[in-house]
């Protein structure tokens, strides 16, 4: 998340750049051997000072965003909307008509055309592990929750992009359209969530998610052979 954020800018606003400040460039900041030093002591406080108003990354970090970079440059369909003409970081601020609840979100970047454009650092962004990924943190949640602020907000309907790039070399990238069935899959896990949110304020009753011992499942993706071979490690019944 450290790197995401300025990978962003440099990836969707260029020409800024200029907002980065990076620890590890010259002799200062780095020992006797080349490695870079602590970010602690006289020197990093006179850093930090120096530039209050910049993003500090290292200079390792800084290697990895111009590798996304350039990476996110190499892919047509994403540079055809990190060019397109529209406004970066823009937050909305709204009020849900059916349950009364102020949300917020920022866009990080919305397209004359109504697109919303979510740029997401990944370990992987090829298609079976980036799906993974999507559904366990919940980003089809998060772009049902912004299509519904944006029809809020403008009376237009949104079309939602994931613009997903890798973190590590050779920084791969893909564009995967937010269909209107992993629209409506988020809608109703947050209708979900928001009943639970609600019944948890009526009761002043906070449980946790599981509250009694449950078995651990393996993924269903894994064999049936592997899955008898790991039942020795079964823990036995403990007896009341």
């Amino acid at each position: 998340m450290i790197v995401g954020t300025p990978s962003h800018r440099l990836i969707l606003e260029p020409e800024r750049v200029g907002d980065f400040a990076v620890w590890g460039e010259i002799s200062e900041h780095r020992t006797a051997g080349g490695n870079m030093r602590p970010r602690n002591g006289k020197d990093w406080d006179a850093f930090k000072a120096a530039n209050a108003d910049k993003m500090i990354v290292t200079a390792d970090q800084r290697d990895e965003m111009v590798g996304m970079a350039v990476g996110a440059r190499k892919n047509v369909p994403i540079m055809k909307y990190a060019n397109a003409k529209g406004q970066t970081e823009v937050s909305m601020v709204w009020r849900d008509k059916q349950n009364g609840r102020l949300w917020k979100g920022r866009i990080d970047k919305l397209l004359l055309n109504h697109t919303i454009c979510d740029l997401k650092t990944t370990r992987d962004c090829h298609r079976r592990k980036f799906e993974t990924q999507s559904y366990a943190l919940g980003y089809h949640i998060k772009m049902s929750i912004y299509w519904s602020g944006y029809l809020t907000l403008t009376g237009h309907m949104a079309h939602p992009k994931l613009l997903a790039i890798d973190s590590k070399a050779p920084y791969e990238s893909a564009v995967y359209r937010v269909t209107s069935d992993v629209l409506l899959q988020g809608a109703d896990e947050r209708d979900e969530l928001l009943a639970m949110l609600d019944k948890c304020e009526e009761t002043n009753t906070w449980p946790a998610e599981l509250d009694e011992e449950t078995d651990l499942m393996l993924p269903t993706w894994l064999g049936a052979g592997e899955q008898d071979s790991l039942e020795e490690f079964a823990e036995p019944e403990v007896e009341a």
